[in-house]
């Protein structure tokens, strides 16, 4: 069996339930303790720093973790910021005028458990890390996936959302995807990565995992993801992460 050096695992629908306050099983936290020994674990998540540390606290990982879908890489122990890549200020101004005029609200990162869209923000000089726009349909989303083909240094994905029928749209540089973080936390780690096992659910995890050496799609996935993967696990209700785990890794 191919020895593999690292475990990236997208968070909400892959290693927990698809809800802010959820946490990891009992049986996928021990399954990731006992990975641990064998190979670098970290996540790859959507979330912004806020929302990730509890489950990151939880699961004491230690390997780089990627954050706000690949425009940040953490370190998970001191939370210091290992990598980061943001949309240029006017690019973010040009994408905030946009949602306005089309009467979209929208959310940023923020250090808060606050989830209000918003139409108000001050973009700061160095450039704006994320913009989210949150439970909106798959025909508003496309809508706008159109509209930011005008915008050279954008990257924007769809995420399941977690009203039913719904998604968010995340957007962030055209280099600060899943499928960018992966290449560098190989980087980071001093590996290559056809030595990197991505398990992921949702259109975000396209680019996750592209990049990685064995691709794994949850029982629950979107059907663009099942198709591109090499292996498809059960289903995060029945702790996929953790026959991941026992299938390739123990």
């Amino acid at each position: 069996m191919k020895k593999y050096k690292a475990l990236m695992l997208d968070l909400d629908g892959t290693t927990i339930p698809n809800s802010w306050e959820a946490m990891p099983s009992l049986r996928v936290k021990e399954a990731i303790a006992k990975a641990n020994d064998y190979l670098s674990v970290g996540i790859v998540t959507a979330r912004p720093p806020f929302w990730a540390k509890p489950v990151m606290k939880v699961l004491t990982l230690k390997a780089p973790c990627v954050v706000i879908g690949g425009a940040r890489i953490i370190d998970p122990v001191s939370y210091k910021t290992l990598f980061e890549k943001v949309i240029p200020k006017i690019e973010a101004e040009q994408i905030i005028d946009m949602l306005k005029k089309n009467k979209i609200p929208f959310l940023y990162p923020r250090d808060t458990n606050d989830l209000t869209p918003t139409f108000d923000i001050t973009i700061p000089d160095a450039g704006q890390i994320e913009i989210a726009v949150p439970e909106i349909t798959h025909e508003q989303a496309d809508f706008l996936l159109d509209k930011f083909d005008n915008f050279k240094n954008i990257a924007a994905h769809k995420v399941t959302g977690l009203e039913k029928d719904k998604v968010w749209l995340q957007i962030t540089h055209l280099e600060s995807t899943k499928q960018h973080s992966i290449l560098k936390v190989a980087e980071i780690l001093n590996i290559e990565t056809h030595e990197i096992i991505g398990v992921g659910d949702s259109y975000n995890d396209f680019p996750l995992l592209m990049a990685c050496g064995l691709k794994v799609a949850m029982g629950n996935a979107v059907q663009e993801l099942k198709e591109i993967a090499d292996y498809i696990a059960p289903s995060v209700e029945e702790d996929g992460v953790a026959d991941v785990i026992e299938k390739f890794i123990l």
